[in-house]
């Protein structure tokens, strides 16, 4: 397996993961833990921050209409051709650094000349070949008492949706991985496998959640009757609590890197 890049299908991927209520949830999910968690980005203070696999930069023109300074980098040329459209409209390019390469080749010195007060690593470590190495990049790049965000599609979710579906080979076989070429991440991860992993690396874990947990058990039929405002807040009702953290379609795991 190599790691995934989503050159030729830029326009496939943004209109079928985030043109719909699934990425719409994941997003508002995704920045109401960050908000809640780190009130640093919205009280006025400048973060420095790596938007690490960043793709179409919808958290990085966020970041950076907040005031806060923004690296965001992805292997895919065509996914910051969007990003860098949308903040040109935002007027946000002067505080935005877009860099094509991959996470594995940067670090905060190359970039900035100094570490990040908060890294992002959202959906990329289901469509890599090696977790341990990325992990090992991001917190090549923190200063210490930085934050990581980092989100991931969860194997438990995958393997839960087949219980329910009776795709009894599937299961036997454990044969999870989407097609190649299709959208359907190939390696989705165990989340105590990347806390071991992310602790292992240095980094403490300060909050755990699932996100579209609500929203993906419901079938679709019922999911068209429902306001998505309040599977939003079913979702933040629960997504923290245990087992349910564990059993989202998404992972987010907030960790920071001691002082």
């Amino acid at each position: 397996m190599t790691d995934r890049n989503f050159d030729g299908i830029a326009a496939r991927f943004k209109k079928n993961i985030y043109g719909n209520a699934k990425g719409e949830l994941r997003l508002a999910l995704c920045w109401r833990e960050l908000a809640d968690k780190l009130p640093a980005l919205g009280d006025g203070q400048v973060l420095s921050v790596w938007d690490a696999g960043g793709g179409l930069g919808q958290m990085s023109i966020r970041l950076a209409a907040q005031g806060h300074t923004v690296l965001l980098n992805d292997i895919s040329a065509e996914m910051l051709d969007v990003a860098r459209s949308d903040a040109a409209q935002a007027g946000l390019t002067s505080q935005l650094n877009i860099r094509h390469a991959a996470i594995q080749e940067l670090t905060a010195q190359e970039c900035n000349q100094q570490a990040f007060d908060l890294v992002l690593c959202h959906a990329v470590l289901e469509w890599v070949a090696d977790p341990e190495q990325v992990i090992e990049a991001l917190v090549a790049g923190m200063r210490p008492g930085a934050h990581l965000s980092l989100m991931f599609y969860n194997l438990n979710a995958l393997i839960l949706s087949n219980m329910a579906k009776g795709n009894l080979y599937k299961l036997r076989d454990r044969d999870f991985a989407g097609h190649p070429g299709g959208l359907t991440p190939p390696s989705p991860r165990q989340p105590q496998q990347i806390i071991t992993l992310l602790q292992q690396a240095g980094l403490e874990i300060v909050a755990k959640r699932g996100i579209r947990l609500v929203y993906d058990l419901m079938p679709r039929a019922v999911r068209a009757e429902r306001s998505l405002d309040d599977v939003q807040a079913l979702e933040w009702q629960y997504g923290a609590d245990e087992p349910f953290w564990s059993l989202g379609r998404y992972v987010h795991l907030l960790c920071r890197l001691p002082e």
